[in-house]
């Protein structure tokens, strides 16, 4: 379920579960279970993207949390984790602007 973007929806969602909802995205991408993702889960090393998954991950991310990733933070995201640590940052930056 998409994380609403409205003026009186401005509280930033926990940082567990946007875990949760990024290790669903992942896992769907990879058709396995999100049981098997941990944060330091490396998106190339252990799991195998290639450029096309990457970019569909990213708009599946940036369709779930109503956010823009940009090309250099897509290009800097190495593991589950670091998708984690930008989402929460973009959510940040959007509740910040928002005021």
């Amino acid at each position: 379920m998409p994380i609403e973007n409205n003026l009186s929806n401005l509280v930033l969602p926990s940082r567990d579960r946007v875990l949760s909802e990024v290790k669903q995205l992942v896992a769907e991408c990879e058709s396995i279970s999100p049981d098997m993702l941990q944060e330091n889960t490396n998106l190339d090393a252990d799991l195998h993207f290639d450029s096309l998954e990457r970019v569909e991950l990213a708009m599946e991310i940036e369709e779930q949390f109503d956010i823009t990733i940009s090309d250099e933070m897509e290009q800097e995201i190495r593991t589950v984790g670091d998708i984690v640590d930008g989402v929460m940052m973009l959510l940040k930056d959007r509740k910040s602007s928002a005021f």
